[in-house]
C-alpha cells in the first residue's frame, strides 16, 4: 500500500533521470564542436560504420544494409552546413559535382532518383524516425530523442579523428 502511494513519484524520477543521462550522452561527445552525426533509425542493427561504407552510401554504391534493407539515404539541402560538409569533407566533391553524379546514375538507370533532399533537420529526423533504412546527416547537438547516432570508424561526434568534426581534414 505504501508503495501504491509512491508509485507516481518514483516512474516520475526514474522518466527524468533517462532523458538526463540521453542528453548528457550527446552532449558530452558532441557540444561544442560543431560535429555532424551520422543519424540512422532506431531499427538499424549498426552501431558502427566504416568510412569507405559511408561513402559508398553516399554515391549510392551501396544499396542495401545487412539483413538485406534498403539504405534510404535523406539530405540536407545544399548550402546547409550539414550537406556541404558532407560532401567536401567525405567525398572531397563540391554541390555540382555530387548532383552530376547523382543525374548520371539516374540516367544510367543505376539509381531510381537523386536522394531527397529536406529544408531541416527536423524534416530529415522526421524521415529517418519513420524510415527502417533512413539515414541522415545532422548537427550532432540537434540529433532528437528516438534516433541513433552511429560512430565511424569506432568514434562518435566531437571525439578526436571523428570524420565529421568540425576541423576534420580528410
Amino acid at each position: 500500500m505504501n508503495m501504491a502511494r509512491h508509485f507516481p513519484m518514483l516512474l516520475l524520477l526514474t522518466l527524468g533521470f533517462t532523458a538526463l543521462a540521453g542528453s548528457a550522452r550527446a552532449q558530452s561527445s558532441a557540444e561544442g564542436h560543431g560535429a555532424i552525426a551520422v543519424v540512422v533509425n532506431t531499427m538499424n542493427p549498426l552501431s558502427d560504420l566504416a568510412l569507405p561504407e559511408l561513402r559508398k552510401m553516399l554515391t549510392g554504391e551501396r544499396r542495401f544494409w545487412k539483413g538485406n534493407v534498403q539504405v534510404r539515404l535523406v539530405l540536407r539541402a545544399p548550402g546547409s552546413p550539414e550537406h556541404d560538409r558532407v560532401i567536401a569533407l567525405l567525398l572531397h566533391m563540391d554541390n555540382a559535382s555530387f548532383s552530376e553524379l547523382w543525374r548520371a546514375k539516374v540516367f544510367r538507370g543505376e539509381a531510381a532518383d537523386e536522394p531527397p533532399k529536406v529544408a531541416s533537420g527536423n524534416l530529415a529526423a522526421e524521415y529517418v524516425g519513420r524510415t527502417s533504412g533512413g539515414i541522415t546527416f545532422m548537427a550532432a547537438r540537434s540529433v532528437p530523442p528516438g534516433l541513433k547516432i552511429l560512430s565511424v570508424d569506432g568514434k562518435l561526434p566531437g571525439q578526436p579523428g571523428y570524420a565529421l568534426n568540425k576541423d576534420s581534414r580528410q
